[in-house]
């Protein structure tokens, strides 16, 4: 469940970030932006969980 606030702050934050940056006034761009974000930091989580690196 932490992951999935974390996400969405993550999401949000981008989407609003985009936003103001774009500047176009609508809002496919900076959602479209904000989705492929979360989607490559989802991608990062997943595989930095799938390759546990230990010392041993």
């Amino acid at each position: 469940m932490d992951y999935i606030r974390n996400y969405l702050i993550t999401f949000a934050g981008n989407f609003a970030f985009s936003y103001y940056i774009f500047e176009e006034g609508t809002f496919a761009q900076p959602l479209m932006f904000a989705t492929f974000m979360l989607l490559l930091i989802m991608t990062i989580d997943y595989m930095k969980s799938r390759n546990k690196y230990t010392l041993d």
